[in-house]
């Protein structure tokens, strides 16, 4: 009979990737920053560095490190692994040139939300976004974001649970939800009324809704987002805006489902 084996994670790999993160999260950063951050002996630092280096995943430059470029090639090969993530930046762009605001389509991957369409048309009282801040590719948490509500609302209690116990709630504002039961009851009403709405959550002085898009068996696929300075709609959004973001949610769903027959 085979022997059943048991997947145990591979330490070292884990800290290759912590420095890697780190890398990311600290543009231009030293040996030594990283050997802190990271918690580790500079000697072990010093040989994940050389490594990763060799390998092409991160470069160095007068002993500062920055991410290589390879990752691009990685991650353009996930991006297009799927022509749906091409209709939904279509719609995504399409919907941020008529409104005059930001638009975003997310997917949820490992318990934590990914951008995958980030567009701003004529921002209003954004002034000139960094690329860094507001770029496709960025993370987010789930029960802080009004597109993780909505995905939240899509999954299975057990899944919810399993997300919320590894990633936890963390307080990114003062306004950010931290409780469980009361993040549940707006899980309850984000599925009565079909879309999530938040305020200053995620970052202080910005707000947005966002609803699911499924697809055609049912299965959550995504959310769109529409997000605006707080001060735009002080007094509530606009059902205007409800319905432009539940009319492209409907439109991506139809090209779905014509793409996938």
């Amino acid at each position: 009979m085979g022997e059943t084996t048991t997947a145990r994670p591979v330490r070292t790999t884990k800290t290759s990737f912590r420095i890697i993160e780190f890398v990311q999260d600290h543009e231009h950063t030293t040996l030594t920053e990283i050997a802190d951050g990271v918690d580790i002996a500079y000697s072990t630092a010093h040989n994940h560095l050389a490594t990763l280096c060799e390998e092409g995943w991160l470069v160095e430059q007068d002993g500062v490190y920055e991410i290589g470029l390879k990752f691009l090639h990685l991650g353009r090969s996930a991006y297009y692994r799927t022509p749906l993530f091409n209709i939904a930046r279509r719609h995504v762009s399409e919907l941020a040139e008529q409104i005059n605001l930001e638009v975003e389509f997310l997917v949820e991957e490992h318990g934590r939300l990914i951008s995958i369409a980030d567009v701003i048309h004529e921002p209003k009282g954004y002034g000139n976004p960094d690329e860094s801040t507001w770029s496709d590719g960025r993370y987010y948490y789930m029960h802080n974001t009004a597109s993780g509500k909505v995905i939240l609302a899509e999954l299975p209690d057990d899944r919810v649970e399993e997300i919320l116990d590894r990633w936890g709630l963390p307080a990114q504002t003062p306004y950010s939800v931290t409780d469980r039961e009361q993040l549940y009851d707006q899980l309850d009403t984000i599925r009565d009324q079909g879309y999530a709405e938040i305020h200053q959550e995620v970052l202080e002085g910005f707000s947005n809704i966002s609803a699911a898009v499924t697809l055609p068996d049912g299965r959550v696929f995504g959310s769109l987002s529409i997000g605006w300075p707080t001060y735009i709609y002080e007094n509530g959004v606009k059902d205007e805006m409800i319905d432009n973001l539940l009319n492209t949610v409907d439109a991506i769903e139809a090209d779905f489902a014509a793409q996938l027959e």
